[in-house]
C-alpha cells in the first residue's frame, strides 16, 4: 500500500472502508469486532485484511488505543471488578490486561462515585443496596463486604 490512499484498490475494498469508517464514527471497535461486521456483510478475509491494516495504517484503528480508553472507563469513570473488565475485554477480542489498583480499591471508588460519603448509621436494605451495586460491577462477594466495611466503618460486622 503505497501511501495508504485508496487509489488503485478495488471498489469493493473502498466500500468496505466506507463501512467501518461509518461504524467507528459512533463508536470505538476493536479488530476482531470490525472483522466480524465485515465478514456478516461478506466482505472475503483478504478484503478485510486490507481493509484493517489500512484503518490502522491511517490511525482509525488501535486496539491499543482501545484498550486504554476502557481501562480508563472501568477503572476510573465506572470502577468494576476484575470479572467484568475480563469479560469485556474477552468479547470484544482484546488481551485482559493487567491492572495495577487492587480490586478493593476500585469498590471502595465505585461506592463513593455512586453513592458518595456514607451515612454513620445504615440500616440493612441500604447495605443490601450497595452491596447488590458492587457484585452487578462485577466485583466479587468477598471483595464487596472488604469494600463496604472500609468505605463504611458503621456497618456491623455481619454482613
Amino acid at each position: 500500500m503505497q501511501g495508504h490512499t485508496m487509489q488503485g484498490h478495488s471498489e469493493r475494498f473502498a466500500q468496505a472502508v466506507a463501512h467501518a469508517l461509518r461504524w467507528l464514527r459512533y463508536r470505538d471497535y476493536s479488530s476482531q469486532e470490525l472483522e466480524q461486521r465485515l465478514q456478516r456483510r461478506g466482505y472475503t478475509a483478504e478484503e478485510i485484511e486490507e481493509t484493517l491494516a489500512w484503518l490502522r495504517a491511517e490511525g482509525y484503528l488501535s486496539d491499543e488505543r482501545l484498550a486504554a480508553r476502557l481501562i480508563e472507563r472501568y477503572t476510573a469513570e465506572q470502577p468494576s471488578g476484575q470479572r467484568r473488565i475480563e469479560q469485556i475485554f474477552t468479547q470484544r477480542g482484546l488481551a485482559v490486561p493487567a491492572l495495577e489498583e487492587d480490586e478493593e480499591t476500585r469498590a471502595v471508588r465505585a461506592l463513593q462515585q455512586r453513592f458518595g460519603e456514607p451515612p454513620p448509621t445504615a440500616d440493612p436494605r441500604q447495605v443490601a443496596r450497595w452491596f447488590r451495586f458492587l457484585l452487578q460491577r462485577g466485583f466479587e462477594a468477598e471483595t464487596a463486604q472488604s469494600a463496604l466495611r472500609r468505605w463504611n466503618p458503621h456497618i456491623k460486622e455481619e454482613l
